[in-house]
């Protein structure tokens, strides 16, 4: 879809929640669905949760080099055990440190619709790479846990689509308890939501938090 640089960071949004972070020799991919080729220039592949759109095991295949680590969501394991890479499992709380990354498992789930439930345990994940700390928010609705985020945050990538995760209204007042330096939308265009989401979520935030649609 696009990308952007913040503070030597690369930030590629590739289709709906998937996105590559490259800095510093190592990169990252988070959630990759539908890859297009298979570049095998992952170092760490992070799975937000089971869904097929969000843990592809053919996807992470495509994008793992054959030393790369899975950071994983513990409802993931039925996948990525058989991928023969290294593997970690999270959940809400925990923190994983690779190949000089830092991850950190947090809470990602719905308040008013069945398809994430808390006690699913699918994440969110802050990553550290290259002193930037990029929130991927997974599928989730606007819960309370994300104003402990505020001031951790440089770059949060929010869904924005509705139907299984926050409308762009809701995603608009995360970031506002978020405050991000730069805030991304994201999860719209492939299955549900559209580019319109992501306008809208910007238009609502315009001199509040800075937003970049890519």
């Amino acid at each position: 879809m696009g990308s952007l640089t913040f503070q030597g960071l690369l930030v590629e949004h590739l289709k709906h929640a998937t996105f590559r972070l490259s800095a510093g020799g190592v990169t990252i991919y988070i959630d990759p669905f539908e890859v297009e080729g298979a570049p095998r220039d992952g170092d760490i592949v992070i799975c937000t949760h089971d869904h097929y759109d969000h843990c592809s095991p053919d996807d992470v295949l495509k994008v793992a080099k054959k030393d790369a680590v899975v950071i994983a969501s513990v409802n993931c394991k039925g996948k990525v055990e058989k991928l023969g890479l290294r593997y970690h499992l999270v959940e809400p709380g925990s923190r994983v440190e690779v190949k000089g990354v830092t991850v950190e498992a947090v809470h990602a789930y719905n308040v008013n619709k069945r398809f994430h439930p808390r006690e699913y345990k699918g994440v969110g994940v802050i990553v550290t790479i290259g002193g930037v700390r990029v929130y991927h928010a997974g599928d989730t609705d606007h819960i309370p846990e994300m104003k402990e985020l505020k001031g951790r945050v440089d770059v949060a990538l929010l869904p924005v689509s509705g139907t299984y995760v926050m409308t762009a209204e809701e995603a608009v007042r995360a970031a506002l308890d978020i405050q991000p330096k730069l805030a991304i939308p994201m999860h719209y265009g492939a299955i549900v939501g559209s580019a319109s989401d992501a306008e809208r979520f910007k238009k609502e935030l315009e001199g509040k938090v800075q937003v970049v649609i890519i």
